[in-house]
């Protein structure tokens, strides 16, 4: 007869190995999400530092942000941030070639057709312009426009904008730093050269950098 395995005790101290961008939103997420029963630390070393350049993202950015509770706005202006709306491709297919891939919802479904199918039927007919002229995140940013979506307006194509972020990732490092460090997230100096032998030794040894 089998006898269930002995409950292990639950974990409650959590390391992060490495900073940056990734780092820092793993802090920032686990201090949001958990309570104050768990004791997060963060391990960077200011030797290696992190990679000083410009974050293009997509937008589950911005769910993340949200997640977070982050102010939109302060979040732009401590990032030296702007808003993107898609990414264009240049010279992608052949040379003169410029495309944008649009973030968010493409034309207008109608019924269960989807927009898409509408316009390939209008396309083969020689009546419909190219797909990205029904995305109103392709339009807008050949015109150099832009505003958040209206979620207070049903049935517009001003309540579908979808956008993300172009951002400094070091700023944006020491944004979410300062965020986590407020809900209690803990920053150890230091290098972890190496994890030798057994689960226990690797602890050992994450221990062993607390003590520098």
């Amino acid at each position: 007869m089998n006898t269930p395995p002995t409950a292990e005790r639950p974990v409650r101290d959590i390391v992060i190995v490495g900073g940056g961008t990734a780092g820092w939103m793993a802090a920032a997420l686990f201090s949001k999400l958990l309570t104050r029963d768990y004791r997060i630390r963060l391990i960077e070393s200011d030797e290696i530092g992190t990679i000083g350049v410009g974050e293009a993202t997509i937008p589950p950015i911005k769910a993340f942000n949200m997640a977070l509770q982050l102010d939109e706005d302060d979040f732009i202006r401590k990032t030296q941030g702007t808003f993107k709306l898609g990414i264009e491709f240049v010279d992608w297919g052949r040379l003169g070639d410029r495309y944008i891939h649009g973030f968010g919802r493409i034309g207008k479904d109608l019924g269960m057709v989807r927009c898409y199918q509408y316009w390939l039927r209008q396309r083969q007919l020689g009546l419909a312009p190219a797909l990205g002229e029904y995305s109103i995140n392709t339009v807008a940013p050949r015109q150099g426009k832009f505003m958040r979506s209206r979620s207070d307006i049903a049935n517009s194509p001003l309540a579908d904008i979808t956008h993300a972020f172009h951002f400094d990732a070091s700023l944006y490092a020491r944004y979410l730093r300062q965020y986590s460090e407020a809900r209690g997230v803990v920053r150890t100096e230091g290098r972890i050269d190496q994890f030798k032998g057994n689960t226990k030794q690797a602890g050992d040894n994450v221990k062993d950098a607390f003590k520098h």
